[in-house]
């Protein structure tokens, strides 16, 4: 009777949150034993309601009937539930700070992360490849998420890429107040990433959505 306990449990849980959440493991480990555990996500599996992302991480069953599959899983939402499971600190890298924030529609082959753990690269079910690249993180380690993912899409595109639509479409991500907390720990940063988030305060008084 243990292992039904344990999946009515986990059951409820994920009927709590969002279809598109990531599971790890470790995030039933209140619901029974390891081994009830594994057991109900075997289940739950083949009943059709869990999807298995990659090896030890799941997500619910989201079908599309519209275009007759499954939805896909978010990499971003992949990348930060297998860092937290590891104790790791992490920050889109390149292409993947881009998508994140709506400055690039290209959909990298590899979605790449800096990482405090060491270099790993993570191939999801559907093919898709996550790397985690090891970095010591000092620029990072006082940095939110979404900060860091700022600094590094600012980075990536050079000084000559930021062009007034990048601006309003970065002004739709980031509040004044977000900007400012940000310009205080960003002091380290490139003297031109540094000017361009002063920049980006002057304009962000003409914003009037932020998410």
């Amino acid at each position: 009777m243990e292992e039904i306990s344990t999946r009515e449990k986990m059951l409820n849980y994920i009927k709590k949150n969002p279809k598109s959440r990531i599971y790890s493991i470790s995030d039933f480990s209140k619901f029974g034993t390891y081994s009830s555990i594994r057991k109900a996500l075997s289940r739950l599996e083949m009943e059709g309601r869990l999807i298995r992302v990659s090896r030890g991480f799941y997500k619910s069953s989201e079908y599309n009937k519209l275009i007759n599959e499954e939805v896909a899983s978010d990499p971003d939402h992949f990348a930060r539930t297998y860092a937290e499971a590891h104790g790791w600190k992490i920050a889109p890298y390149r292409e993947a700070a881009l998508n994140m924030l709506g400055l690039s529609t290209q959909v990298p082959n590899v979605f790449q992360y800096v990482s405090d753990g060491p270099y790993r690269t993570v191939t999801l079910n559907d093919g898709r490849k996550i790397e985690f690249r090891h970095r010591t993180c000092r620029e990072i380690s006082k940095l939110s998420y979404k900060e860091a993912a700022l600094l590094e899409a600012l980075k990536t595109l050079g000084r000559e890429r930021i062009s007034p639509d990048v601006r309003s479409r970065i002004l739709r991500k980031f509040g004044k107040k977000e900007l400012e907390a940000l310009r205080k720990r960003a002091r380290k940063s490139r003297k031109w990433v540094y000017e361009e988030i002063c920049r980006l305060i002057e304009r962000s008084g003409n914003s009037v959505s932020h998410r």
